[in-house]
């Protein structure tokens, strides 16, 4: 889901561009940010994003910086993948077929760390629990629990914060019937995994409330960790890296270092 774009980050490398189809023959397409870790960090964006969005570049420049291989996924319905987004209904098998590709692609990756947002978060636990992939771990910042309990907290006044309208003119296909439609239940899902899980959160987000990661965590299997960060703004998902990278970056960078060796 959305905030206002930051500004461009200076990327090292160009990424390499591809696709693969899902189970239902869709295309999912995909940036590989390329480096000699042994590990792959596959990121999943959440509703309204895509692989080239600024503040996906500025991520994939940040893990970059790390020491990481990245990859970039574009969930269907949005930028270059086809089909229609479902709100975590078929996006676990687009996730798991990149993964997939990607392992055949780089044999000296050993394991995979699901970095994910927002609604992608709900995808990354859905693909850790239904897919037998090499995952190291899970972080999820801003993540969605379940859809039914997705109460925003809307301030005509400092909405401009959050959503930027050149984002709101570039439209992702989906299910316009989502609130009736079929959907995975994370917090379900969550039960069923058994890698290490972290979880950030703005504390009184304005789109997803943090009891989301709270329910999540209580759910989780051990290891886990929950970080609720306690700053103005009810910040959501990508936002949160660039208004709070103070308190973001010494979690973030503490977690992939305990579970992800470069």
């Amino acid at each position: 889901m959305s905030s206002a774009p930051e500004s461009l980050p200076l990327l090292r490398r160009s990424p390499v561009a591809g696709i693969v189809s899902s189970f239902d023959a869709t295309p999912i397409a995909y940036d590989l940010y390329e480096h000699t870790s042994c590990s792959l960090v596959l990121v999943i964006p959440g509703f309204w994003r895509d692989r080239r969005h600024p503040s996906m570049l500025t991520l994939a420049s940040h893990l970059h910086e790390l020491g990481y291989r990245a990859a970039i996924v574009d969930p269907r319905g949005h930028g270059d993948s086809g089909g229609t987004y479902g709100f975590n209904l078929y996006e676990h098998y687009d996730t798991a077929a990149v993964a997939e590709e990607l392992l055949r692609r780089l044999p000296t990756v050993e394991s995979i760390t699901i970095v994910a947002l927002s609604y992608g978060a709900s995808v990354a636990i859905s693909t850790a629990a239904r897919h037998k992939l090499p995952i190291a771990s899970l972080l999820l910042i801003s993540a969605v629990s379940d859809f039914s309990k997705i109460t925003p907290r809307i301030n005509p006044f400092t909405l401009h914060r959050h959503i930027a309208l050149s984002q709101a003119l570039k439209t992702p296909h989906f299910d316009w019937q989502f609130m009736r439609s079929p959907k995975l239940r994370a917090l379900d899902d969550v039960r069923d995994v058994h890698v290490p899980i972290c979880l950030i959160h703005v504390k009184n987000d304005w789109l997803i409330g943090h009891d989301h990661s709270m329910a999540l965590y209580e759910a989780a299997n051990e290891p886990k960790e929950l970080h609720v960060i306690d700053i103005p703004g009810n910040y959501h998902a990508d936002r949160i890296f660039s208004v709070a990278a103070s308190e973001i970056d010494p979690v973030f960078g503490e977690f992939l270092r305990r579970y992800t060796p470069v």
